[in-house]
């Protein structure tokens, strides 16, 4: 529809562009050409109303009959059958009400407008209640007239609801009702035109599937029962199998035709068909007098409107439920955008009207609506012709029962029913899941066996019931194990590496209700381990073991742990048996939008119970106030329990597993080093023993320093000419600017015995991080100048120092849990060629002797397997790089790039400043992955290089030493012939 909506555009262009020039030809002489032109645009315009008339008349038919079937829907009781012309009739006049309103009102030209079958049921509803409720002693009269103007005033308030909406833009509220309830409602539609239509060809009344069984036991209505049933089935053919309108249409009109032939064939007068019931007796039509005095509000019992409230209610969801369906289905058909909110309004507007006439709801028809747009015949005389049509049936004097075959009317009736009931009833299998479609059944059989209003409520309870049952097979806990980002130095990086598995991560999603406390309970107990019941743990009896801080000791801690039978806290078998008992819990409620009682009270509150007597640590982090307040208020947990964030949480339960592992008096001294000397600090630092040779003597490089609460180290952007080492204290990093004045947000934090500000020195970058104190800390600086002085004092500890830095940018990057490795690629290879350029001019300074040797080759391969790693991770990047550039460029040449939105495509030109853009990414991207690959060539180029001079200096230590032991031989030698000597010499003094 947008490229038709484009070339007329176009065209009227093209007219108002060559009427200057046909101007000019009409003053030059060439009269003839334009009066051609004006006789060419005269036949245009005859045409198009010969059209517009055509489709007119076209709507006419197909509307026409159905309206008489709905008057016989709504009045479907037997106190309406000596009224049935006048109400048909007002059926009409109600729909010829309705296209006048949206003819005047909605931005559609070629919107029909009709009573509409989504309301029937509820009027029928109200008539059949109302006649009941008076019962036999209150006259016929007295029943039509309270049912028509009640029916009037329910379909004006109706209106007045719908306008109001509109106006508040409220037209997604009626969404709220459940499509397969809705799918129920229409299937029961269906059914209930089946009966009329079953009524229709009988002259019978048939309300029920007891009345269709009795009627059907006649064969004589049998038979007069069939051809609707097959016209019915034929017309439901012909809409599916035949794209064209005309279709439908003719068929419509060739059944009384065919009707009429079969009577001239056969010689059978139109009385005797009367007689054998297949049309209608004669009766006199209904005047405009007779449909005025139906409303006699002298009869009317006012107390019977309020008792259809209720009733009221569900025809106000579902007709502006379908009104809505009907304009997106319509927005949908001609891909363009439209004014649902203002199209609701007027469908109110029309109802307001109809009801203050006496009429009934309505909407638009939405087969009929695309059906005349569909085929360029949006002109307001289609409306128009559809509406002096209705209007002529009202006001003829002839009854069009009297002359029309009954099953004629009926196969329309019986048409509606099997779309309906095969469309929700059967296909709605394959636009739903079997859950819904069972919901649908349900909501159709509830309608059918208890009543209207109450089936609709009991087929929202099944829904609601439904949605319940899908919504607790969601997932709301997942265990996530993760670890914080808090920066530790290596020995405490190792012992959570060892324990990692002592704190276990739950990550909860949406709103947890009381459907979800079994499945939180279970994930919860599957995933936390305790110590079988028949072995005494030191975490169940409230006693933690103290292991003196030695590695080997704390090696056979570990293989002791390890050797613990666990099992969940369910008390099934753990599915990994070698796993270590659960000590803390963190339970993440980032993701919670909400939670009541119920799963605070059976979920929460039992695992809490459960991991307190297992001696397990619960803490809560990120949970919203209301969520907080529940869980204090049910004893769930106190206020220290809860962390501003999962980050927070998973730092203390690190902290506290530290200070578990370690014995009080190292762990004193790890979490304060204030009187502990340098040389130790180092030791613990680096992970070495303390009688490691290269520590010693290297604290006088180092400068002391007391920094109180909240001083800043460094700021982003300042050059890197130090580095610190923590004592004591809590440093943390942000990303803010330059300006002191700045909002600091920490990022992330290091604590007493760590590293600082080291990666920015030894990559020689400036500052990324700001750094400040968040309490009074000490610290140890080294300056850029004095390390280089430590370097040829000592060049075996810059060594070490070297390698421990990348260990710990290791260990940063694995805590970060980026997961993206060409992120910072360029940074990493920067820092490997300087780290390689810084190592070259160490070694050359180390003292060449057997003991150094070996380091010396440690270092060598280590750098070698860095480099490696390297060149693994740049080719992967490449190889990314150059698939996302080669799915750009296919992407580029085809011409242009589709953005669905709405069924609107955009054209490549809209688009071209953002591929230019692309094309720079593309050509820079190229620049980069060239360079990538030579820095990885040449750091490779001079790894090899310096193995092999580390190779040479090996060889020629090994000569050396070889040399020193022949030394030793000959020594040792000349020793024992200058002893024989003397002793010689001293016998020859003797003698």
């Amino acid at each position: 529809m947008v490229s038709m909506t484009s070339f007329t555009s176009g065209n009227n262009q093209k007219a108002v562009i060559d009427s200057p020039s046909q101007a000019l030809l009409g003053s030059a002489g060439v009269l003839p050409t334009t009066c051609k032109h004006d006789g060419l645009t005269s036949a245009h315009q005859l045409a198009k109303l010969t059209n517009a008339l055509l489709y007119g008349v076209i709507n006419s038919i197909r509307t026409i009959p159905t309206m008489y079937g709905y008057a016989l829907i709504i009045f479907s009781h037997p106190a309406f059958t000596d009224y049935t012309p006048a109400l048909s009739k007002l059926v009409v006049f109600s729909s010829a009400v309705h296209q006048v309103i949206f003819t005047l009102l909605s931005s559609l030209p070629f919107a029909i407008g009709q009573v509409q079958d989504a309301g029937l049921i509820f009027l029928s509803t109200m008539a059949t209640s109302i006649c009941n409720s008076l019962g036999e002693d209150v006259s016929t009269e007295a029943k039509v007239a309270t049912t028509v103007v009640t029916i009037g005033i329910a379909t004006a308030s109706l209106g007045v609801c719908l306008v109001v909406m509109g106006r508040l833009k409220l037209a997604a509220f009626a969404s709220y009702l459940p499509m397969p309830v809705i799918g129920g409602y229409l299937a029961f539609i269906g059914l209930f035109c089946l009966y009329a239509g079953l009524a229709l060809c009988t002259g019978h009344v048939v309300n029920d599937f007891t009345s269709m069984l009795k009627v059907l036991d006649n064969a004589h209505n049998v038979l007069l029962c069939l051809p609707g049933v097959v016209g019915g089935a034929l017309l439901l053919l012909v809409s599916q199998q035949f794209r064209s309108p005309f279709a439908l249409s003719t068929a419509i009109v060739v059944m009384p035709l065919f009707f009429f032939l079969v009577l001239a064939i056969g010689s059978i007068s139109l009385d005797e068909a009367r007689d054998d019931g297949w049309v209608d007796p004669i009766a006199e039509s209904a005047s405009i007098s007779e449909l005025i005095n139906l409303f006699d509000f002298s009869l009317v019992h006012w107390d019977q409107v309020p008792k259809q409230i209720v009733t009221w209610i569900g025809m106000v969801f579902i007709v502006a439920f379908s009104s809505s369906l009907d304009v997106v289905a319509i927005e949908i058909d001609m891909g363009s955008k439209l004014r649902i909110n203002h199209e609701l309004e007027t469908v109110g507007w029309s109802n307001v009207v109809s009801g203050l006439l006496g009429g009934y709801t309505g909407s638009k028809i939405f087969s009929q609506t695309i059906f005349t747009c569909r085929y360029k015949t949006k002109a307001r005389i289609v409306d128009v012709c559809v509406i002096l049509s209705e209007l002529a049936i009202v006001t003829v004097p002839v009854s069009v029962m009297s002359y029309v075959p009954r099953f004629f009317l009926a196969a329309t009736l019986i048409f509606v029913a099997l779309d309906l009931m095969l469309e929700w009833l059967v296909l709605a299998y394959h636009k739903m899941s079997l859950r819904e479609c069972v919901v649908v059944w349900l909501s159709f059989l509830a309608i059918n066996l208890i009543s209207l209003d109450v089936g609709m409520l009991v087929g929202m309870g099944i829904a609601i019931l439904n949605f319940l049952l899908g919504y607790v097979q969601e997932s709301v806990v997942s265990n996530c194990p993760r670890s914080s980002a808090t920066v530790r130095d290596l020995a405490k990086h190792r012992t959570l590496t060892r324990k990692r598995g002592v704190i276990v991560h739950f990550e909860f999603c949406g709103n947890l209700f009381f459907g979800s406390s079994v499945q939180i309970l279970e994930s919860v107990q599957k995933a936390v381990y305790v110590r079988k019941s028949q072995e005494q743990s030191p975490i169940t009896e409230g006693k933690w073991t103290e292991t003196p801080h030695d590695s080997n000791v704390l090696c056979a801690a570990a293989s002791n742990e390890v050797d613990i039978a666990v099992e969940c806290l369910d008390g099934s078998p753990a599915p990994d048996a070698n796993a270590p008992p659960t000590e803390f819990v963190v339970m993440n409620f980032s993701r919670v939008s909400g939670m009541d009682s119920t799963a605070a009270r059976s979920a929460f509150l039992i695992l809490q119970k459960y991991c307190k007597n297992q001696g397990i640590t619960v803490v809560f982090a990120d949970a919203c106030p209301n969520i907080r307040r529940l869980l204090l208020k049910n004893g769930i947990a106190d206020e220290e329990n809860f962390f501003v964030d999962a980050e927070a949480a998973l730092e203390f339960c690190e902290n506290q597993v530290l200070a578990r592992t370690s014995s009080p008096t190292s762990a004193g001294r790890r979490l304060s080093h204030h009187n502990e000397a340098l040389n130790q600090l180092l030791h613990h630092l680096m992970g070495e023993s303390v009688d490691t040779p290269f520590v010693h003597n290297v604290d006088e490089f180092f400068h002391q320093c007391e920094v109180p609460l909240g001083h800043t180290f460094y700021l982003v952007g300042e050059p890197a000419d130090h580095f610190y080492l923590l004592s004591s204290g809590r440093v943390a990093f942000g990303v803010t600017g330059g300006d002191k004045n700045a909002e600091f947000d920490a990022t992330s934090s290091v604590v007493s015995g760590s590293l600082f500000g080291e990666v920015s020195f030894f990559s020689r970058q400036s500052r990324q991080v700001i750094a400040i104190a968040m309490e009074d800390c000490t610290v140890f600086k080294m300056t850029r100048a004095q390390f280089v002085l430590l370097s040829e004092f000592s060049p075996l500890f810059a060594l070490r120092l070297y390698d421990f830095q990348r260990q710990v940018l290791a260990i940063k990057r694995a805590s970060t849990a980026s997961g993206s490795v060409d992120e910072d690629l360029h940074d990493r290879i920067r820092f490997a060629c300087l780290l390689q350029e810084e190592i070259a001019k160490a070694l050359t300074r180390v003292p060449a002797d057997a003991a150094n040797s070996l380091i010396k080759r440690k270092l060598c391969k280590d750098f070698e397997a860095i480099s490696t790693q390297l060149e693994t991770a740049v080719l992967r990047v490449s190889a990314r790089e150059q698939e996302a550039q080669k799915a750009l460029v296919e992407q580029q040449q085809d011409g242009r790039i589709v953005a669905e939105h709405q069924g609107q495509v955009f054209e490549f030109a809209e688009l071209e400043n953002e591929i230019a853009h692309n094309e720079a990414l593309i050509e820079e991207r190229e620049q980069d992955i060239n360079k990538i690959h030579q820095s990885v060539a040449q750091v490779n180029e001079i790894f090899r290089d310096l193995a092999a001079i580390v190779q040479d200096q090996q060889g020629a230590i090994d000569d050396i030493e070889t040399h020193v032991h022949e030394s030793m031989q000959q020594t040792q030698q000349g020793l024992e012939q200058v002893k024989q000597a003397s002793d010689a010499q001293s016998y020859c003094v003797l003698q």
